[in-house]
Order: C-alpha cells, then structure tokens, then sequence
C-alpha cells in the first residue's frame, strides 16, 4: 500500500482553493488539478509499503508531541518556478511546520524508509503537469492570485493516510490520528 504523512485541511480552506481551480481550469488543458477532496497538505511522503510496517510507524508518530500551530494559506507559484512549470500550488504562512516536517522525516528514517533529499517547503499541490510541464497560460492566469488569502487555521492533528491509485486518481483514507 502506499502511504503517507499529511495535515488535512478544513472545508473553508478546501472551498477558497476549489474557487481558485474553477477559474483557472479554463485557461489551460496542460494541468491536472487535484480532486478537491484530495487536497492536503503532504509532511512526509512514506510510499509503497507491505500493510505489516503500518504498527511500526503508529509506534513511531505516537510519541510525536508538538504544539498546535497556526496556518495561513496565501498566494499561489510554481515548483520548480514559471519557466517550466510542473506543479501548481497555494503558498503557506507556518511556523513550525517545516521542523514538524522534519521530526516526522527523522523518525520515519529510524524505521529505514529514505530521508527528504530536498528542504522541506510547505505548500498545497493544486494542479500537475499532465505531461512534461504546464503551458504558460496558467501561469498567466495565476498571476492575479500570487497574493491572495485562502483564509487561516490551527493545526491539531496529523494524519498518517493510505493512498489507492485508480484511474479517476488516488484515493485517500486515513489509517491513524495524532493529536498535536
């Protein structure tokens, strides 16, 4: 199965986001965007596991205290940036996410699964390219939205999700809660 680690989002949050998805779907056919209940945000990103790791990695995030911390969801870029474009995404505001993202990652390379070979940076994927990059007119589109507020929340809880793939896309169920 595979699997990963991940901050769900609220429905006003999801909402401003899927606003966002419906004004800029038209500008383009080069992206595909992210199902709107999809949409989360990504600590740690475990892969393809037997169903048997799933208790050591329970024993391993149990232990995890952090303080609930506050995120906001503002503007929107592009990974690896605007000249070839793979990823669309809305910008976070959040302190202490990128050293939970870390601990999450340190306790995950304890149990032998790989350590992030890139910086952790915290964002929402909102569109992928469907095949090598996205075309530049949502890059034009998005333009109007590099500074807009999606709205604010506290985070509580950390997720650890499966994820089936399916041909309409993955399908996302949480396995386990951790309370910050």
């Amino acid at each position: 199965m595979r699997a990963f680690i991940a901050i769900e989002l609220p429905t006003k949050i999801r909402q401003a986001l899927g606003e966002i998805q419906r004004e800029l779907r038209p500008v383009t056919n080069s992206a595909r965007w992210v199902a709107l209940d999809s949409i989360h945000i990504t600590l740690k990103f475990v892969g393809e596991i037997p169903e048997k790791r799933i208790a050591e990695i329970d024993t391993a995030l149990t232990g995890l205290t952090w303080k609930r911390f506050n995120v906001t969801v503002r503007g929107v870029g592009f990974f690896p940036g605007t000249r070839s474009p793979r990823v669309f995404w809305a910008g976070l505001a959040a302190p202490t996410m990128k050293e939970l993202a870390e601990e999450i990652d340190i306790r995950m390379e304890r149990l032998g699964f790989d350590k992030e070979k890139r910086a952790f940076r915290p964002h929402i994927t909102l569109a992928r390219a469907r095949d090598t990059r996205i075309d530049s007119s949502l890059v034009l589109g998005a333009a109007d939205y590099e500074e807009h507020d999606f709205g604010s929340f506290t985070v509580g809880s950390v997720f650890l999700f499966k994820s089936t793939l399916k041909p309409t896309g993955a399908v996302y169920e949480k396995l386990k809660e951790y309370v910050l």
